[in-house]
């Protein structure tokens, strides 16, 4: 278990991470979610030890971590680093012997880590001849090459059209079911809910929502009601808030409203249906994504 235990950060008067707490369970995959300016590249760096915190630790498996402590961390950074003119398999081997691993090893997993992202025929040929997304799996090939004990990526797709990353997620997923942590910082909300089992949302430094992808897209879920006619919306509006559905909004005939949980949106339905019966049309869930959820908030 990676634990992030109350990471304060400021930068002159401004804090740009305030009281940051969450857990990266092994063997699943953790993703840091929010814009530019969120503090995700700064809590990257106090993950690699690269700055420390003024307030807060970072522990793995309980253990409070020192600079030589992360001598296995697989890490990806937002800046990256790579070697244009070297040969793509020589790179990856290069990267995984900076790590210990023997020459053989490295090689081996170099041509395997190639193959599953589609590109051993560009195993010999330089960096500055691959395309942006080729370049970008290679950037991920480099980190996982050692098999590290702890993976963090910041930004891990940029640069990654839709089958590359698909191709990333695979090895990111066959990674973490080997019982490594996997956490990725991201501003990209579509792809971090495709990849992560559980998100941590960041506003300005402060969490704004954590837990695992599926309970926070369903706590997001809203309920559409459709009426037979529009002029039976004002008594429908009274009667769904009577019974404490929040949020609603009405267009034309159509009503949208939030409930804390579907055992009181079906409360809210039954209310309406035994005032009108005959006018309602038909009633769903609404489910919305991370983004239609927090993209507003932020």
């Amino acid at each position: 278990m990676l634990s992030v235990n109350g990471i304060t950060q400021k930068i002159g008067s401004r804090t740009v991470l305030d009281d940051v707490s969450f857990d990266a369970a092994p063997g699943r995959i953790t993703g840091v979610l929010g814009p530019r300016g969120s503090g995700k590249t700064v809590l990257a760096h106090i993950l690699m030890g690269l700055v420390d915190a003024d307030e807060g630790s970072i522990e793995l498996e309980r253990n409070e971590l020192t600079g030589g402590d992360r001598q296995n961390f697989g890490y990806l950074p937002a800046e990256r680093g790579q070697y244009p003119g070297m040969r793509v398999l020589e790179q990856i081997v290069y990267f995984a012997r900076l790590h210990g691993m023997t020459l053989g090893a490295a090689e081996k997993n170099g041509v395997t880590l190639l193959s599953r992202l589609d590109l051993a025929d560009r195993a010999y040929a330089t960096l500055n001849q691959l395309s942006g997304s080729e370049v970008a799996r290679v950037e991920i090939a480099s980190v996982l090459a050692a098999d590290p004990d702890v993976v963090i990526l910041d930004e891990p797709f940029a640069g990654l059209d839709a089958k590359s990353a698909d191709l990333v997620f695979e090895l990111l997923r066959d990674h973490a079911d080997s019982g490594v942590p996997v956490l990725f910082l991201s501003s990209n909300w579509e792809m971090t809910q495709a990849a992560a089992d559980d998100v941590i949302v960041l506003e300005h430094g402060r969490i704004l929502a954590a837990g695992p992808v599926r309970e926070l897209i369903a706590a997001g879920d809203d309920y559409l009601v459709r009426l037979r006619d529009a002029g039976d919306v004002p008594q429908a509006l009274d009667v769904l808030a009577s019974v404490g559905a929040e949020g609603l909004e009405a267009d034309d005939a159509e009503i949208t409203f939030a409930a804390r949980s579907p055992e009181a949106a079906s409360t809210a339905l039954a209310a309406l249906l035994a005032v009108a019966p005959s006018s309602v049309a038909s009633f769903s869930p609404r489910t919305k994504s991370l983004a239609e959820q927090y993209r507003e908030v932020l």
